[in-house]
């Protein structure tokens, strides 16, 4: 009988520890399924950003074409984004916008352009009623139908201004750095001012001969004169009789270099050159930086002042 008893309390502990053993595997097992997942804490989640859709968000600022991009950049520092929406290399002249294009502005606080007459549909995005400061670049700038005021730096200064006046309306609390950044960027645009009036001012002959009308801002303001082939469109169809009379005055004032532009066609440009026995540089209207500029590091300014070294080679400057 007490043989019995022992047996059933044998059976009964061992009963108890695989009850014991088995809890203990079973916990285990569980841990380790779960080793990778990390249960969220209050901690946490009050450390994750916040979504600002208040006014004290970061200013987003959307640019048409390259000058504007760099003249925007400049005055924003770091303390806002700016984009470029005429796609890298192609020519603002001819773009216009598609329907996916114009869907991007939502995003955006603010639309810096340079004019209606380089930007026709920018009448487009007014009607479509986001809520987007519509800043234009040239207001008060331009003169008749020659939007391309930003090839003279005193005039790109204008622009500069206007577009910090933009920016800190949208934006006070950063209007000294901002008003301090345009400072910086003028006072480079009037190094660029004074090197085009030494460098032009001592040379043989003021006319020069190019492909687009883009240069009166320039010419006017260095006492130059533009003897153009296509008028404010660059590609425009040419009569033979234009082709004649410029023939004419290229001899007539001495001029050996015909100026091309990069990304427009030159053959019409090689054509005239070769008819007056002149070379062909490039003088661009600095309306687009492509790809391979853009990873060399060049900017307004330094296209600027490769226009200023092939003004200088064409117009005989000493």
């Amino acid at each position: 009988m007490v043989t019995n008893n022992k047996k059933v309390v044998m059976i009964t502990v061992a009963a108890a520890v695989v009850i014991v053993l088995a809890s203990v595997i079973a916990i285990t097992t569980l841990q380790g399924s779960s080793s990778n997942v990390i249960a969220p804490t209050s901690e946490s989640i009050n450390d994750q950003p916040l979504q600002d859709t208040g006014v004290e968000e970061r200013l987003r600022i959307m640019t048409t074409f390259y000058p504007l991009y760099e003249f925007a950049k400049a005055v924003v520092g770091d303390r806002a984004d700016v984009d470029l929406f005429i796609p890298s290399g192609l020519e603002p002249h001819d773009w216009e916008p598609s329907a996916r294009d114009l869907e991007r502005l939502r995003d955006y606080h603010i639309l810096i352009y340079n004019s209606a007459t380089f930007e026709p549909y920018i009448d487009k995005v007014k009607g479509l009623g986001y809520d987007l400061m519509m800043v234009e670049a040239a207001h008060g700038i331009m003169l008749e139908q020659d939007p391309h005021v930003w090839l003279d730096p005193i005039l790109a200064k204008e622009q500069v201004k206007i577009i910090l006046d933009a920016v800190t309306s949208m934006d006070e609390g950063n209007s000294k750095y901002y008003a301090d950044n345009a400072k910086a960027y003028t006072a480079r645009l009037d190094e660029l001012h004074a090197k085009f009036e030494e460098g032009l001012g001592d040379c043989e002959r003021r006319e020069f001969i190019t492909l687009h009308a883009a240069y009166h801002y320039l010419a006017s303001r260095y006492g130059l004169e533009q003897i153009t082939i296509a008028g404010i469109e660059p590609e425009h169809d040419i009569p033979a009789g234009k082709i004649r009379e410029i023939v004419d005055l290229a001899r007539e004032h001495g001029i050996n270099v015909v100026y091309a532009e990069e990304g427009i066609d030159d053959r019409l440009v090689r054509a005239l050159a070769e008819e007056i026995n002149a070379m062909v540089l490039t003088l661009s209207p600095i309306e687009v930086l492509d790809e391979e500029d853009l990873e060399e590091g060049k900017t307004y300014i330094t296209k600027m002042e490769e226009n200023l070294e092939n003004l200088r080679q064409g117009l005989g400057c000493r």
